[in-house]
């Protein structure tokens, strides 16, 4: 679809169905033009819950895992050969500006910032006497927060890309790119006022609220981007605010990633799935799509698109890490157990021993619509939160060497490993490998290593890294195309 088709329409679509206990899950409503909308509070809660609505689009999920982990040292992307061969060019860092990956972010996440802007709009203009049983401030906060989720996803992966804060018009089609510092600083502004609306998970009920941004969501969102923007002393005040608000690790890592495990004490912000039998298109079903993707090829209805390496599983084994191990890596042998005979035995296409097991069902829990699979999406876990401050704690203007290697420790704690030898002069070093550890296959790792300058050397095995040019992805030539060249190419 023409990304004119996408940015600039003036419409609120709502695709989500219906559910009694997910806040995500509400009935198709069909398109409606914002021409007499906002006028009641369910309109404003109505247009939040379009903006949501693309953290769920398979195009943009995809690409969490196939630029995070495959694009890494983590994993490959395997699957048919067909697969593998169309991915080849993308995990040597020769990224080619049509590639399907590539155009699904971009257009995707600019439409999720199309939709924020109504809804900031939209709400931000209405009677403050209109809202009964809504928070206008919560609504607004949440829309915020999306509005800047969608814009760290897009200038971690494009750099520079047009900066929007208001309902798009037609002249808004030649936007030219707005320098990635000033997106950053827009980013910025919009978490630092979400968390000042939204209310701490503990304060709100989260059986009718499961998948609402919270405050805690938003300070935690803080921390990630300082760390990307390198302001570490921001980092550690925004990572103190997440603290306050009483999340805490579970005790079972693995616990983490089971149905059972969603939204748990330590979780802060996930994309919401679940089993609608009725629906099984990709583009407007409900589950999650990924999971059909990452069973294992042959295995029901697997793709087995997504392999982790040898070279992490060596990670993990030079660690003594057993816990996360155990948690992360999917083997045949623990398929053979699982599965039935009959679908052990078209297990295919292994091309690296281990599978993800952090978005594998058992048998039992699978949708019979294979792409309705009810596993959430961990977006931002207590655990990273504590890494991201640790590590600022390292780089801080005064580094504060006892509180990053207090908060290290407590992850490792957690995966039963005994606390760091690190040294002082060490520890950043302990930090990055640790991170690899605890947030290995949940699209972290390739971002990890060009915020930190590591890239070129890390993933040489995989390809030429060329730094200047591979951090950042093409801008798709279509969307170029469609601004009449406004739109310029990063190095290619």
């Amino acid at each position: 679809m023409k990304s004119n088709k996408i940015l600039w329409l003036f419409i609120v679509t709502l695709i989500l169905a219906s559910c009694s206990d997910d806040f995500l899950d509400k009935k198709k409503l069909g398109a409606l033009t914002t021409d007499g909308f906002f006028v009641t509070e369910n309109d404003a809660f109505q247009s939040v819950v379009a903006a949501y609505s693309d953290l769920k689009d398979y195009r943009y999920t995809w690409t969490i895992w196939c630029f995070g982990d495959d694009l890494s040292d983590d994993a490959t992307y395997s699957g048919s050969d067909a697969d593998v061969q169309g991915f080849a060019l993308m995990e040597s860092y020769n990224y080619p500006t049509d590639n399907g990956r590539i155009l699904g972010r971009y257009q995707i996440l600019f439409r999720g910032i199309n939709k924020a802007n109504q809804a900031i709009d939209g709400i931000s203009g209405m009677d403050e006497s209109l809202f009964k049983t809504q928070s206008k401030k919560r609504l607004l906060g949440e829309a915020l927060f999306l509005r800047a989720y969608y814009y760290h996803e897009l200038v971690c992966v494009f750099g520079d890309v047009p900066l929007m804060t208001k309902t798009p018009t037609i002249s808004d089609k030649t936007m030219k790119r707005t320098p990635s510092a000033e997106v950053y600083a827009q980013i910025e502004t919009d978490l630092e006022t979400a968390a000042s609306y939204l209310p701490a998970k503990s304060e709100i009920d989260m059986k009718t609220n499961a998948g609402r941004i919270t405050r805690g969501a938003a300070n935690a969102m803080l921390s990630r981007v300082y760390l990307f923007e390198k302001k570490y002393d921001d980092c550690k005040k925004a990572s103190l605010e997440v603290y306050k608000d009483g999340y805490e690790l579970e005790d079972d890592y693995a616990y983490v990633f089971s149905l059972a495990g969603e939204h748990c004490k330590e979780s802060i912000f996930e994309i919401d799935f679940y089993n609608s039998s009725t629906q099984s298109a990709a583009t407007t079903n409900n589950g999650n799509f990924h999971v059909l993707m990452m069973l294992p090829y042959g295995v029901t209805y697997g793709y087995g698109i997504n392999q982790p390496t040898q070279s992490l599983a060596n990670a993990f084994d030079e660690a003594g890490d057993v816990v996360r191990k155990e948690a992360t890596l999917l083997t045949p042998a623990d398929l053979q157990a699982w599965e039935t005979p009959a679908n052990f035995a078209k297990l295919e296409r292994n091309r690296t021993g281990y599978y993800n097991q952090k978005y594998y069902l058992k048998p039992s829990e699978r949708s019979t619509e294979i792409r309705n699979n009810p596993v959430n999406i961990r977006v931002i876990r207590l655990s990273e939160v504590y890494l991201n401050y640790a590590e600022a704690c390292v780089k801080a203007t005064t580094p504060d060497y006892t509180e990053a290697r207090k908060y290290l420790n407590k992850v490792r704690t957690r995966a039963k490993l005994a606390d760091s030898p690190a040294t002082d002069n060490n520890l950043f070093e302990a930090i990055i490998k640790e991170r690899r550890l605890e947030l290995a296959m949940e699209g972290h790792r390739f971002f990890d290593m060009v915020r930190t300058g590591k890239a070129a050397e890390t993933f040489k095995a995989k390809g030429v890294f060329r730094p200047g040019i591979s951090e950042l992805m093409p801008i798709p030539q279509a969307e170029i195309d469609n601004s009449g060249g406004v739109l310029t190419q990063n190095p290619l």
